[in-house]
């Protein structure tokens, strides 16, 4: 199904109208607002074919999954930019994309999300009195916004688990860290394409690109600052995340190697205690030692000796 919104200049009104009733050329101050998300590929195909898309460009606005990127084509600019779908960062069930191809009178977008209700899917209502450009603008707003409301909350969420790691780190909060990491990795990826997407456009000195044209520098600089704001905060995140990782891993290491240094002083200490034991644990008939009549004691009281003897030198060694 096509949904489709139509500004008549001379009734000065939106209305909801059928595909069909469309005509080219578009008249002057008409304005046209077309949702494809629940349309099938045939209707898809001819709303495309009607507005002469190329087929590269129209290839690309059709899939449900393709990197954010930003083309020109027939006076039409494709957008392709992706939101965090997900209420938190426990999960990543998939992005959040939105495909926009526009001009200063048509607005075609296609929506994909996991899940049921894709937050960049902003009510028609919310868009009426804007133009074209203005459309674009929210979106991008819209998917910017995505991440950073979760982004702030996800700051609290991040100082609890230090606190956590830091006086009781177990492998339970150990796998939430690095499922957290997973998750921050995917969506350093999506925020590096979008950044650079406005980064191309705000640094590039041809004024003549078409997107140059709708937005004023300024916000084109807006957009560029979010999107480089909230990878920088992405980063953050990640870095202090792999941290506590590490910081997990040195603590565990030190543990086992505390432990290990218990097991390698006893095993010194009674090796040689081994020895002597094994010594006069042998069966021969004739040994001098046995003729003793303290040597029992005198054999007890040397292994006592050698063994604190032994500890007194780990103690001044500093080896425990």
């Amino acid at each position: 199904m096509i949904e489709l919104h139509q500004y008549c200049p001379e009734q000065q009104q939106w209305q909801i109208c059928d595909f069909a009733s469309v005509r080219l050329p578009l008249l002057s101050g008409s304005r046209f607002w077309i949702n494809l998300t629940d349309a099938n590929l045939q209707e898809q195909q001819q709303v495309l074919e009607f507005f002469r898309i190329h087929p590269v460009i129209a290839e690309d606005f059709l899939r449900d999954r393709h990197p954010p990127k930003l083309e020109v084509s027939n006076a039409f600019q494709l957008l392709i930019l992706r939101g965090f779908a997900s209420a938190d960062f426990s999960d990543y069930p998939g992005h959040s994309q939105i495909n926009m191809l526009f001009n200063d009178q048509v607005m075609l977008v296609k929506f994909y999300s996991p899940l049921p209700a894709p937050q960049i899917l902003l009510p028609f209502s919310s868009l009426k009195g804007l133009e074209t450009r203005g459309w674009a603008k929210q979106y991008i707003h819209a998917i910017a916004a995505s991440y950073l409301h979760k982004l702030i909350q996800f700051e609290d969420e991040l100082g609890e688990l230090e606190d956590a790691m830091q006086s009781n780190g177990n492998d339970q909060r150990m796998a939430q860290i690095m499922k957290f990491r997973s998750v921050f990795r995917k969506i350093d990826r999506n925020l590096a394409y979008q950044k650079d997407i406005f980064a191309d456009l705000l640094f590039d000195e041809d004024d003549s690109h078409p997107f140059r044209l709708l937005f004023e520098r300024v916000e084109l600089r807006d957009f560029y600052e979010k999107f480089e704001r909230l990878h920088s905060m992405v980063q953050m995140y990640y870095d202090q995340l792999s941290d506590l990782v590490d910081g997990y891993m040195s603590t565990s290491s030190h543990q086992i190697n505390e432990k290990m240094k218990v097991l390698t002083i006893l095993t010194a200490v009674f090796v040689p205690l081994t020895f002597i034991a094994g010594i006069y644990g042998m069966n021969f008939k004739y040994m001098p030692e046995l003729e003793i009549q303290w040597g029992y004691h005198l054999t007890l009281a040397g292994m006592l000796i050698l063994a604190l003897g032994l500890l007194v030198w780990f103690k001044v060694r500093r080896w425990w």
